[in-house]
């Protein structure tokens, strides 16, 4: 009996809490604001449970939305057993307009044919914005 119930906690804590409904707990992206030159931000990801995550970025003008990439994220151990987690990175590419880029990053976690999604932004500066800045 006792066997069973640390078998089963065990479980649990590989794929986070199979007796709760899917649900993303945080998104941490850092940092949300790059230089001119771009560069790369660290997305972490906890949710409730899931079977993967990924964050598609998407670079938006005026009226104009442009899908970039789709950033598959690393399943990693997470301390608490209630959980899931991911990370990964995303490279973000310079800036070489006058305005500042806005990229929007839509975190999709997915468990069989359930998925919760966030949306987080980061902003390329432009040369401009940081001479005045």
């Amino acid at each position: 009996m006792a066997l069973s119930l640390v078998l089963a906690i065990a479980l649990a804590g590989c794929s986070g809490n199979p007796f709760k409904s899917l649900s993303i707990l945080s998104v941490s992206i850092n940092p949300t604001e790059l230089p001119p030159e771009g560069g790369q931000v660290q997305i972490v990801v906890d949710a409730t449970r899931g079977d993967e995550a990924v964050a598609r970025v998407t670079r938006y003008g005026d009226w104009l939305f442009f899908v970039s990439y789709t950033v598959r994220l690393a399943e990693v151990t997470a301390i608490d057993l209630e959980k899931k987690r991911w990370k990964g990175t995303i490279d973000f590419p310079p800036n070489h307009t006058s305005r500042d880029q806005r990229y929007i990053i839509v975190v999709t976690v997915r468990d069989d044919h359930k998925q919760d999604q966030r949306i987080k932004e980061v902003i390329v500066r432009t040369r401009e914005a940081n001479r005045s800045g």
